[in-house]
């Protein structure tokens, strides 16, 4: 079966969106952000496919959720339309709805039988700025090439509050999730970090971890940063 043909037994057509989200929406949760689309979906008159029950709901399939507050530029999602319309046409009619800060950017046909979207697409490609702490970019670049030589990266996760309203945490290996660290360059008090971080179901990477994993091998006060992390998701892959 090719990329595009209907589902069999059905005339269902699978659609791989790219779209970005980012501005003032970055800020809305991912619930929020399916309400968003969806709603554009429907008032573009696209003839999206159904599901049965007694709740129908639109066949979408959404991938790895944006973090709030983190801008996103190659996010996707899958539809499946009952009839084949033009990628080109889906992409024009869901830009004239969707609201200021989400942006289709590539439409395609993919095979519907295929690998679901999220195993699909398991890596994160990220841009990372972080206060360099007074570090040079060749010392960054150091300690980013010590912290992937090493077999264990271990951070503290919170897993919510108990009874008595303590937060506890659990010791998490990280190492599995961090596929590709580099120090770009160092802007101002800033460094620009590249971070290319796993996606599965078994476990997804942090940028701002790897940030404070990055601060600690350079031997900087873990008590003091780092501060100002701020990161943008550049795609999935």
């Amino acid at each position: 079966m090719t990329a595009g043909s209907p589902v069999h037994g059905s005339p269902r057509w699978r659609l791989r969106v790219c779209f970005s989200k980012t501005g003032r929406l970055r800020f809305i949760s991912h619930l929020d952000f399916i309400r968003a689309f969806e709603r554009a979906v429907r008032r573009a008159g696209l003839p999206v496919s159904m599901s049965e029950g007694f709740s129908p709901a639109p066949r979408i399939a959404y991938g790895w959720p944006l973090p709030v507050g983190m801008a996103g530029l190659g996010e996707y999602l899958d539809m499946e339309l009952e009839r084949r319309v033009s990628p080109e046409e889906v992409a024009r009619r869901l830009n004239r709805a969707l609201p200021e800060g989400l942006t289709v950017h590539d439409a395609r046909y993919v095979t519907p039988h295929g690998p679901s979207l999220m195993s699909e697409l398991d890596t994160g490609t990220y841009l990372v700025r972080v206060s360099a702490g007074g570090r040079s970019l060749g010392e960054w670049r150091e300690a980013a090439a010590r912290l992937l030589g090493r077999d264990r990266l271990e951070v503290t996760r919170e897993r919510g509050a108990a009874g008595d309203g303590t937060v506890k945490g659990k010791v998490v290996d990280v190492r599995p999730l961090v596929r590709r660290v580099e120090a770009r360059e160092v802007a101002g008090d800033e460094v620009v970090l590249y971070m290319e971080l796993a996606l599965t179901g078994h476990g997804v990477g942090r940028p701002e971890e790897v940030a404070a994993l990055l601060w600690r091998e350079l031997g900087l006060d873990p008590g003091a940063g780092p501060r100002r992390v701020s990161a943008v998701r550049l795609g999935l892959r």
